[in-house]
């Protein structure tokens, strides 16, 4: 079974995100490139399909980046709240947030929550206001970690 920290899930970042980006700027530089060579050069048809090759290339890219950016916003969305469950699961114990660990990155009826040594089923409410803690205890008594920065 494997928990993650409050800051693991607070703090996640996307590296393959800021890749795609890099490569959309190449290949818009690429194509003001072959554009004004396409311009220089009327008669050459080499850079014309160089161009449309390259524009067709960035709408492909472009479109998988918006994609994806609506998949990271909803997974922004669930994380943000199961890391409010974690800061009012910290504040109810009395603990600091470092010591409130999840089972899971997204809100789901098998959320576990564990605090210090004790591990908790988060029930949700059907109106995604409330939630309910039982005390639960784990079948498999190894237990993983994942801190920021792991």
């Amino acid at each position: 079974m494997t928990f993650y920290s409050y800051p693991y899930l607070t703090h996640q970042n996307s590296n393959h995100t800021l890749f795609q980006l890099a490569v959309i700027s190449i290949i818009i530089l690429v194509i003001a490139a072959a554009s004004w060579l396409w311009y220089r050069h009327k008669t050459d048809l080499k850079y014309r399909d160089l161009v449309i090759i390259m524009v067709l290339l960035l709408l492909l890219l472009v479109g998988i980046q918006v994609n994806e950016w609506q998949s990271l916003q909803s997974s922004f969305s669930q994380k943000s709240q199961v890391t409010q469950i974690m800061q009012q699961v910290a504040h109810e114990k009395g603990v600091s947030q470092q010591q409130v660990w999840a089972n899971s990155s997204t809100v789901n009826s098998g959320l576990l929550i564990k605090v210090k040594q004790r591990v908790y089923n988060v029930t949700i409410n059907p109106d995604g206001n409330s939630y309910t803690l039982t005390k639960a205890t784990p079948i498999n008594a190894k237990i993983t970690y994942v801190k920021a920065g792991d």
